[in-house]
């Protein structure tokens, strides 16, 4: 991993909360597939204004629900 990945991987770390774009980035899925879970009621949001923001407990609850591999084959 190079440097700027590490730095990005730290500071994912540290947040309380991550845009949509964050997101995305952060856990390897496209803004298609987050708006659906977000549709579909497995991926909270919250609004700040006009943001949407998932709090980070939130993402990590939505990647714990996730079946694992085993179960989606």
């Amino acid at each position: 991993m190079d440097e700027v990945s590490e730095k990005r991987t730290a500071a994912a770390q540290l947040k309380v909360a991550y845009s949509i774009d964050e997101f995305c980035e952060a856990y390897g899925v496209g803004r298609t597939l987050a708006y659906e879970e977000v549709a579909a009621g497995r991926l909270l949001t919250r609004k700040a204004g006009r943001r949407t923001l998932i709090r980070a407990v939130d993402a990590q609850a939505w990647l714990d629900g996730l079946p694992s591999g085993k179960d989606a084959a």
